[in-house]
C-alpha cells in the first residue's frame, strides 16, 4: 500500500504482474488512457478475461470511493479499529483518509 500512489514502482516490492495491475489502477483512477505499453504489460500475466476482472474491480472501487468521497460517509467504528491495526502492522497508509467530524 505504501508505493500505490508512488509514480515510478521502487524494485523488488511488486512481482512484474502485481505492478502492471498497480501501474493499470494508477491510470485508471487518474482516468489516462490506457496505452499499449500498459495493456501489454497486463497481457503478459493474465488472460483476457483476466484483465476484464482487473479493470471492473479497479473502475468498481473507484466508484466507490468517489461516492464515499463526495458524500463524507461515516466510517463505524470497527471499520476504523481494523483499519489502524493493519496501519501498525504495515506502517502508515500514504493515502490520506477523512478525519472523523
Amino acid at each position: 500500500m505504501r508505493h500505490l500512489a508512488d509514480a515510478d514502482l521502487p524494485d523488488g516490492v511488486y512481482d512484474a504482474a502485481e505492478a502492471a495491475i498497480v501501474r493499470y489502477a494508477q491510470k485508471s483512477t487518474r482516468m489516462e488512457p490506457i496505452d499499449d505499453a500498459t495493456y501489454d504489460a497486463l497481457a503478459q500475466h493474465f488472460t483476457r478475461g483476466q484483465i476484464i476482472d482487473i479493470c471492473m474491480t479497479v473502475g468498481l472501487s473507484n466508484m466507490v470511493n468517489r461516492f464515499h468521497a463526495t458524500f463524507l460517509t461515516d466510517v463505524d467504528a470497527e471499520t476504523i479499529a481494523e483499519v489502524e491495526a493493519g496501519d501498525a502492522l504495515a506502517g502508515s497508509c500514504p493515502i490520506p483518509r477523512p478525519k472523523p467530524p
